[in-house]
């Protein structure tokens, strides 16, 4: 089995929030397939950045992977949210989960 292929993943965290559809066409311009999606809380972590309502409008916007980086006290409640509005993958932090799922099958179970 070969290595992975790297993917490229611009964090929209930095772009102009008042013209995202227009950064993330051009972050897909450039040849990323994925944009990086900060979402953040206020209580897992102090700052309060991207909600759904952002990602659901960024999702009318781009066909890139939405890849949501979670800092969030409750990951599974947010995780079902913003894959219903179309975010693609999610990565979240084990300390933020009250009990991490022993296997993939019952991760599967608990955040699908």
């Amino acid at each position: 089995m070969g290595k992975p292929s790297a993917k490229i993943s611009p964090s929209i965290l930095s772009a102009d929030f008042a013209d995202l559809g227009k950064d993330a066409a051009r972050m897909w311009d450039y040849g990323a397939e994925w944009l990086h999606v900060d979402c953040m809380d206020g209580h897992f972590v102090p700052n309060l950045t991207i909600g759904p309502p952002v990602v659901a409008s960024l999702r009318k916007r781009t066909n890139a992977f939405l890849d949501c980086h979670m800092m969030v006290s409750d990951p599974a409640f947010w995780v079902k949210e913003y894959g219903g509005i179309g975010a693609d993958g999610f990565c979240f932090h084990l300390e933020a989960v009250a009990q991490v799922p022993p296997s993939e099958e019952d991760y599967v179970k608990v955040y699908s």
